[in-house]
């Protein structure tokens, strides 16, 4: 029985092109180190998330009108495999915590939302982080105390965060907070963007 994954020609070619992309634009001296990167290596990760966002490749699966790539899983897979040949991971260069932000503003945002958040963060052009922990509520995040009230149009938080891991030089947060909490645990929180 054979478990080797098979390649079309097509996906083939697409893994030929991204080769060859990445020789042309990954700059040097960024690959994965143990500890905290110094600048020079985070802003040339950074470098490296805008070109891969102009690309379209940073999100490769996000929706091109929001400055995702529009393709394929398995185009992602491609991308990622020539990456991690690389000893890189497309995450870390331009939307570090955006794994989860993006697709909920994408899921939940207004259009107004998800066009002032999304291509920047898609496109590499702003690297955002969560804010989730709390000094009582680590990834239980039905047991988040931040409360957030309504006040016009604004909302007015209070609360404490405790861990940002690697969220340092970002341009936006994003987090959880409770907004109803007389509603039942998991239906009582919402997500908020910090710029």
């Amino acid at each position: 029985m054979e478990f080797e994954i098979a390649y079309t020609l097509e996906q083939e070619a697409f893994r030929k092109e991204v080769k060859g992309w990445l020789k042309e634009n990954v700059p040097a001296g960024i690959t994965e180190s143990p500890g905290e990167d110094p600048p020079e290596v985070w802003e040339g990760k950074r470098e490296l998330g805008r070109r891969l966002g102009a690309k379209g490749w940073l999100w490769p699966t996000m929706p091109k009108q929001y400055g995702g790539g529009g393709l394929s899983g398995d185009h992602a897979v491609i991308i990622e495999e020539e990456l991690d040949a690389l000893d890189l991971t497309a995450r870390d260069y331009g939307d570090a915590g955006g794994g989860t932000g993006a697709p909920s503003i994408l899921v939940w945002g207004s259009e107004e939302q998800k066009q002032a958040f999304l291509k920047p963060m898609l496109t590499g052009e702003w690297a955002s982080w969560q804010l989730l922990t709390e000094p009582e509520a680590g990834s239980d995040l039905a047991s988040v105390k931040a409360l957030a009230v309504r006040d016009g149009d604004d909302w007015v938080i209070n609360g404490h965060k405790t861990f940002i891991s690697g969220g340092r030089d970002v341009d936006m947060f994003w987090t959880i907070c409770m907004t109803d909490p007389k509603a039942p645990r998991h239906e009582n929180t919402s997500w908020f963007v910090i710029p």
